[in-house]
C-alpha cells in the first residue's frame, strides 16, 4: 500500500523544550491509525503539524507525495475536531446549511450556496442516516449528532485522508458505540485513510478491531500493543 502522509525526522517545540523529536510516521493508503498519548504529549501539535497550521522546525511532512510546504489544497483532507471546538457553533444555522457552506471553495465569487451545494449536502447527509436532522438547528442536536454532523461535512469535499481528534469525548455511550461504528464503516466501506487521536482504547479495540496503536510520548511515537 502506498503511503498517503509521510513523516521522517520531525521536530517540533514552542519553547526550548521539544514537543516532538526526530519523530517519524507513516500512514497507509486505506490504513486507520490509532494515536494516543498524555495530555501535552505533542498529539494536537502533530495533527497542526498535518493541518498546516504550524511549521516544522526540522524533518519532512508529505501528504500525498506532495510536501506539506508546498500543499495548497487542503480538500483531500477532512478534519473532526473536539467537542469544545464543535460547540463554539452557536449561531443558529441548519444541518444543511452547515454542509453547504463548507464547499467554500467551489462557491464563486459571492460564496453564496447554489443549488448544488445543497444537493450535495443533503446526499451526505442521507448517506450518513441524518436526513431527517437536514434542517434542524447543529446546536439543538446531541453532541453524538453534532460530530455525525461534523463527519459529514469533512466529508463533503471527498477527501482522501480524516483527521479526527478526541471526536468521542464528551458525549454519552450510546452515541460513541454508534460513532466508532461510523468510522469502521466509513474506513472499510469508503477505504478512507484515517487518523484517530482518542482515549477510548477499550473501545477502539472492540468496536474498530484494532489491537495495535501508536502512542506518542517524550516527543518520539512507537507502536503499542493494547
Amino acid at each position: 500500500m502506498s503511503e498517503v502522509i509521510k513523516i521522517r525526522g520531525l521536530d517540533f517545540s514552542y519553547t526550548e523544550d521539544p514537543v516532538l523529536k526526530n519523530l517519524d510516521l507513516s500512514l497507509k493508503r486505506g490504513q486507520l491509525m490509532v494515536l494516543v498519548g498524555e495530555n501535552g504529549s505533542g498529539k494536537s501539535t502533530l495533527l497542526k503539524l498535518l493541518l498546516g497550521e504550524l511549521k516544522a522546525e526540522a524533518g519532512t511532512i508529505e501528504v500525498l507525495g506532495e510536501d506539506i510546504s508546498k500543499l495548497r489544497d487542503y480538500r483531500k483532507i477532512g478534519y473532526v475536531p473536539q467537542m469544545n471546538v464543535v460547540q463554539k457553533i452557536a449561531f443558529p444555522i441548519t444541518c444543511i446549511e452547515l454542509l453547504s457552506i463548507a464547499q467554500y471553495r467551489e462557491l464563486g465569487f459571492i460564496k453564496i450556496p447554489g443549488k448544488k451545494h445543497k444537493l450535495k449536502a443533503s446526499e451526505i447527509l442521507t448517506q450518513l442516516g441524518l436526513k431527517s436532522y437536514r434542517n434542524v438547528p447543529f446546536n439543538e442536536l446531541s453532541g453524538g449528532l453534532q460530530q455525525r454532523v461534523m463527519i459529514a461535512r469533512a466529508l463533503i469535499e471527498d477527501p482522501e485522508i480524516i483527521i479526527l481528534d478526541e471526536p468521542t469525548a464528551g458525549i454519552d455511550q450510546d452515541s460513541k458505540e454508534q460513532f466508532f461504528q461510523l468510522i469502521r464503516d466509513l474506513n472499510q466501506e469508503r477505504k478512507l485513510s484515517m487518523i484517530l487521536v482518542t482515549h477510548e482504547i477499550e473501545m477502539v479495540t472492540e468496536k474498530l478491531g484494532i489491537n495495535q496503536i501508536y502512542k506518542i510520548a517524550k516527543g518520539a511515537i512507537e507502536n503499542v500493543r493494547v
